[in-house]
């Protein structure tokens, strides 16, 4: 993996912009995540902040998609960088104002912004790596987003607790600006001339999917843990409740979760080879899916703040190897000219799955507790594991004649 960041420049400046972004994103949301629950005083509070950055994005998705597959990605990469800089900054303005909606509006912006620059920026790896590279780019794009926001969610709560919360908000503004500067040096083509013989219509992408059983199935994978995703918005509420209380011990928790978005991938790539078969990705994503949701039903009885950041880290490292490993199936499986739509509509599913969990969890919490919502969501995870390997399995055998 080292070796391909040194000699691929194009695949290096993806990497290092996706590095960057993704750490001020961190950085401000242990920020907002905070300040919510400061103004609001309710422990679903933090899990509606986390509805508000990937709700949006399922809205949002499939428009993004199909801009993909018909205009410059590069460009597409470079534009939603650059709006969202002064969203960023509306947060500042929130923090100094007090002012819970102007938070959630600016929130909700910078989501609509990442729906066109997360998944764009997957579709457009295949085109930058040589293909027997692709499944390390994939692990290391996959790594990239659990690192950093074990630097970005760690290094957040201290500068947050320590600078205070505009200043974790100026870095978030910055880092859209360094993103777009290396996305605009890529030189490679981020997609393949287009032959006239698609549309560019999300309705046509649809079709794609329905008629590609190995497609329908690899985007539908991401559900599973998205479905229990909610209890990541109830780690502020744990921290508060049950731990020190802090933006520290929140953003340690969310540290712990990235060291696991981290390994996850890497350790999935050693696990199934550089090029893995098909039986072998819808194992280790179903697998992977019921080890998250195992984990996190036995998170709630943990006293011990370091036992509580162990079994973060563990429950990720099954989310992580599912999220590379289904992103990979899907871009080696999907021919370019859908590849933007197909891997929106992707994202777009497994965002409405985290916010839903998102939204449950908040009022599952203010109801019952966050134990209570805990242990709903990772049933509901761990059902949809299960049938979605069951079924994935299905699809992978010989029809009969």
């Amino acid at each position: 993996m080292r070796e391909l960041l040194v000699r691929n420049r194009d695949f290096r400046r993806l990497f290092l912009a996706s590095v960057v972004s993704l750490a001020g994103d961190w950085f401000s949301f242990v920020a907002v995540a905070g300040l919510v629950t400061e103004l609001t005083g309710r422990p679903g509070a933090p899990a509606f902040v986390y509805a508000a950055t990937v709700l949006p994005v399922f809205a949002a998705s499939p428009i993004a998609g199909a801009i993909a597959d018909r205009f410059d990605r590069k460009r597409i990469l470079v534009i939603a960088d650059l709006v969202r800089v002064p969203l960023a900054l509306a947060l500042c303005l929130a923090a100094e104002w007090q002012s819970t909606p102007l938070a959630v509006a600016a929130v909700i912006a910078l989501a609509v912004g990442a729906s066109f620059s997360d998944p764009i920026a997957s579709a457009a790896t295949p085109n930058l790596v040589d293909a027997e590279d692709l499944a390390s780019a994939q692990s290391l794009m996959g790594a990239v987003w659990g690192s950093m926001l074990m630097v970005g969610a760690g290094i957040g709560g201290l500068v947050a607790e320590l600078f205070g919360r505009r200043t974790a908000f100026l870095i978030d503004a910055a880092s859209f600006l360094a993103s777009a500067w290396l996305y605009a040096g890529i030189r490679r083509p981020m997609q393949q001339p287009t032959t006239g013989r698609d549309t560019g219509s999300v309705r046509d992408a649809i079709r794609y999917i329905r008629s590609t059983p190995i497609v329908l199935r690899l985007v539908f994978a991401k559900v599973g843990v998205s479905s229990a995703n909610g209890i990541v918005g109830l780690l502020p509420a744990f921290a508060a409740r049950q731990f020190a209380g802090t933006s520290i011990a929140t953003g340690l928790l969310f540290a712990a979760r990235g060291l696991g978005s981290m390994l996850g991938p890497m350790l999935a790539r050693v696990a199934v080879g550089a090029t893995p078969g098909r039986r072998a990705i819808i194992w280790v994503c179903g697998a992977s899916t019921l080890t998250y949701c195992a984990i996190y039903a036995v998170f709630p009885i943990s006293r011990l703040f370091l036992a509580a950041m162990v079994l973060v880290t563990l429950a990720h490292l099954g989310g992580g190897a599912q999220w590379s490993l289904s992103t990979y199936g899907l871009q080696r499986e999907t021919p370019d000219h859908f590849r933007g739509r197909v891997l929106s509509l992707d994202y777009g599913l497994a965002t409405l799955g985290i916010g839903v969990s998102a939204i449950a969890a908040g009022l599952i919490a203010d109801a019952r507790g966050e134990a209570a919502a805990t242990w709903w969501l990772a049933a509901a995870g761990g059902g949809y594991g299960l049938v979605w390997l069951l079924w994935s399995l299905a699809a992978l055998r010989p029809r009969p004649r």
